[in-house]
């Protein structure tokens, strides 16, 4: 399967639960979520040591750690070149064992939040939502935020909170339980429309602004 087939897929996973809750008169409140340098900030002895609890061992985990170790980089600018520095953090992009070592390492993500909350993830992509009963489902889904930050603080990763975002879906006009979402320390912004895997995102779950 290709990676628009993939992104495809959770897009229609995605609207088709969100349409499915809002449908039978429910609310929801979604995060979007921004990784900061996703790519570029995965610890490389995390990761290996997330593989073996993945129960990835022997041989390929040395071709795995051969593969990350002993990355050098530098600077060229204006025709000065920098000293060459090690690469100890990120997955080699352009490569086809970068995105999936990626993948290996968020996977566990979406295990730490409370199982009525629901986590999408395409690569760096991440959204999170759950339907709101009461104020005390905004209060789960706020202690869920704590526990994705807590996760990315655990394994080497970092959350741009100043590019994340809350969405609250609903037939509603306005929320009728408002909740400031906090993220790293920062209230969240309620936004009516975000994109999302190439699409935009609207609070109604209309396909009007996309179009236009």
């Amino acid at each position: 399967m290709n990676p628009f087939d993939l992104n495809s897929n959770v897009l229609l996973l995605t609207t088709h639960d969100l349409l499915k809750h809002r449908d039978q008169g429910h609310s929801i409140d979604v995060g979007i979520l921004d990784f900061s340098k996703a790519f570029d900030t995965v610890p490389h002895k995390r990761l290996i040591n997330k593989l073996r609890i993945f129960g990835i061992h022997g041989e390929f985990l040395s071709w795995i750690e051969s593969f990350l170790s002993c990355r050098q980089q530098l600077v060229l600018c204006d025709g000065a070149m920098s000293e060459h520095s090690a690469v100890t953090s990120g997955v080699p992009q352009g490569t086809v064992m970068g995105p999936l070592l990626f993948l290996l390492h968020i996977n566990d993500m979406p295990s730490v939040v409370d199982p009525g909350t629901s986590v999408r993830l395409f690569a760096d992509d991440t959204l999170i939502y759950r339907v709101i009963h009461s104020m005390e489902d905004q209060v789960v889904l706020q202690r869920d935020l704590a526990r994705l930050e807590q996760w990315a603080s655990t394994w080497g990763m970092v959350f741009n909170a100043s590019k994340c975002h809350i969405m609250h879906i609903s037939r509603q006009s306005s929320c009728p339980h408002q909740y400031m979402y906090q993220f790293r320390g920062i209230v969240l912004s309620l936004v009516t429309s975000e994109k999302y895997l190439g699409v935009y995102l609207n609070h109604d779950l209309k396909w009007s602004h996309h179009i236009d």
